[in-house]
């Protein structure tokens, strides 16, 4: 029997959105737990936890669910007997699904599966790269990235002990025998100029008052450059305190 062009069309799209759900569900299926009474699953996307719960509602309504009320700003959800919160885990968000009075796996997956965007696969993290990474961000002392405000950020680095976490995102080869890096790195506040917190702190004290000292450690993300073995740039991307 020889099929149309429509029955093959319709076929392979049937094919495609069946291998989207089987890629979806091991995640789901491996972190789904269950007392009898709740059950709860997770998963991990590349989006900010703010952005999970703008996009979420809309899906969910679609999806069948009853929403009840959202909190972009704190990363939680709640919609008739589910609740949903995303938070930061590492480079990726965590995004964790709650049935408070029942035990529908299916339900759970279907919507933990609108979540998307799941993050890159972990680039290998080589310790003697790192190493090398950290002793030649202190050789060059400090990196910079200039605002469009005409102010600027900046992470300087004193000694080995001012990164509090350094893990590369992912790295690419580029013309010239070069090698670019995309870093996350965790730094004391007392190592970083974040510009707009700064200039807050200042205008509190044209008002006579004492802002109180910020100390929470500092997310710079960060671009280094390698030609040879030997760093040519390093510049900050991102850079932005830990809330």
């Amino acid at each position: 029997m020889t099929m149309s062009y429509r029955q093959v069309a319709l076929t392979a799209a049937a094919c495609l959105i069946a291998a989207a759900l089987f890629a979806e569900e091991p995640e789901c299926a491996a972190n789904y737990r269950s007392d009898g009474k709740s059950a709860e699953t997770f998963v991990l996307t590349s989006l900010t936890p703010q952005a999970v719960i703008e996009r979420l509602p809309s899906m969910l309504i679609a999806a069948g669910a009853s929403m009840q009320s959202s909190e972009p700003n704190k990363g939680v959800l709640k919609a008739e007997g589910l609740d949903v919160k995303a938070e930061q885990s590492g480079n990726a968000t965590r995004v964790t699904f709650r049935l408070a009075n029942r035990t529908d796996k299916s339900a759970l997956c279907r919507y933990a599966s609108l979540v998307g965007n799941p993050p890159a696969p972990q680039v290998p993290q080589d310790p003697a790269l790192i190493a090398r990474m950290k002793n030649d961000l202190v050789k060059k002392h400090q990196i910079v990235q200039p605002l469009a405000n005409g102010m600027a950020n900046d992470a300087t680095f004193a000694s080995l002990t001012d990164f509090l976490e350094l893990t590369i995102k992912s790295a690419k080869d580029l013309p010239g025998d070069k090698r670019q890096y995309e870093l996350s790195m965790l730094l004391p506040r007392s190592a970083c100029t974040v510009a707009g917190e700064d200039a807050a702190d200042i205008t509190t004290g044209f008002g006579g008052q004492v802002a109180a000292p910020r100390t929470k450690p500092v997310r710079v993300e960060a671009t280094l450059v390698y030609e040879n073995l030997h760093l040519t740039e390093a510049t900050i991307s991102n850079l932005e305190s830990t809330k």
